[in-house]
């Protein structure tokens, strides 16, 4: 290879590590920022996972303000940690967010605190980092809030449809009640396969064994691991993130599920803006949260489709990328 060749090499990966640091600003308010390390994969997946977890959390948020004459109170308490959270403003107040984040300064109080499932990096399997167990921190206080952001919306669903003058209305309509919460036992599943499995690689494949709701772990992934760092710790966070994701996204489910086929009442009793809500898919949420909807790419780089089919709809997903011609 000439001189000519390397340095042309060398032009291009500078063009591509400006387009990732471009990217990184267009996803600054899900970075995690770490100072002590340093993982791009890892924290680029951070930042998707993150923006994803709002996305759950926001039309809840919503929900609730619009339920808020029947909502007692948005302010509750996160288990075990001793501070307590805004569910409406955690989700569409970045600002409030990051309040919330700054007050855990004591990483290893609040740590100390996490239930078994979320104590990791902590050096179990080799890799331990303060950074790392702040962001279990978070990813618990996430899970939590969207747990009661549904049980909020169940008490608030419960009160309109059980209380005059709505109630009068609802009886009038012929609709389905509310629907049961599942009370999935998450930690309970992943407590066992950790302690089924002797080893790391043993551990890992007793947890992706576990099913919920007929769902197994690649499903909820969108596919098998193909992590370019193998470490068991990312994989088991991975892994428990995901399972209690689904557990709490699950009830928000049902409840959406309910929501459109209750339309009527909502319409007769000045509520029409929740049908609205169910509305705002994935897309939607990121327009209006001001995320762009395509981004430039150096002339060297091909964007390359990607289909994949959803094992929770069966539906396939496809993203064709744009690439403009070159100037």
């Amino acid at each position: 290879m000439v001189l000519s060749e390397i340095e042309e090499i060398k032009e291009e990966g500078e063009k591509i590590k400006e387009v990732v640091e471009d990217i990184r600003k267009t996803f600054s308010p899900y970075d995690p920022k770490f100072q002590e390390i340093s993982i791009i994969e890892k924290e680029f997946e951070i930042m998707i996972q993150r923006l994803i977890e709002e996305y759950h959390m926001y039309i809840p948020a919503k929900i609730l303000e619009l339920l808020s004459s029947v909502v007692p109170s948005v302010i509750v308490p996160i288990p075990g940690l001793e501070i307590s959270v805004d569910v409406v403003k955690i989700a569409t107040d970045r600002e409030y967010l990051n309040t919330v984040i700054a007050e855990i300064e004591d990483v290893d109080k609040f740590y100390d605190l996490l239930p078994s499932e979320y104590k990791l990096f902590n050096g179990d399997f080799g890799l331990e980092s303060k950074e790392l167990k702040k962001k279990q921190i978070q990813d618990f206080i996430k899970n939590e809030v969207t747990k009661a952001q549904n049980n909020l919306m169940f008490g608030g669903f419960g009160a309109l449809i059980g209380t005059s003058p709505t109630k009068e209305v609802w009886e009038t309509l012929s609709l389905p009640g509310l629907p049961t919460p599942l009370n999935l036992d998450v930690k309970g599943s992943i407590d066992e396969a950790l302690a089924d499995g002797k080893s790391d690689l043993e551990k890992v494949e007793s947890l992706k064994e576990i099913k919920i709701e007929g769902f197994d772990i690649a499903g909820l992934l969108g596919g098998e691991f193909n992590d370019i760092i193998d470490s068991t710790e990312f994989k088991v966070a991975r892994i428990n993130q995901k399972l209690k994701e689904f557990e709490a996204s699950w009830q928000t489910f049902l409840l959406k599920t309910w929501m459109g086929k209750v339309t009527e009442f909502f319409s007769k009793i000045g509520l029409s803006q929740l049908t609205e809500l169910l509305n705002i898919d994935f897309c939607k949420f990121c327009e209006l949260i001001g995320l762009p909807k395509q981004l430039t790419l150096p002339a060297s780089v091909t964007a390359v489709a990607n289909e994949t089919v959803s094992p929770l709809s069966n539906q396939t997903v496809s993203i064709t990328p744009y690439n403009p011609p070159p100037e």
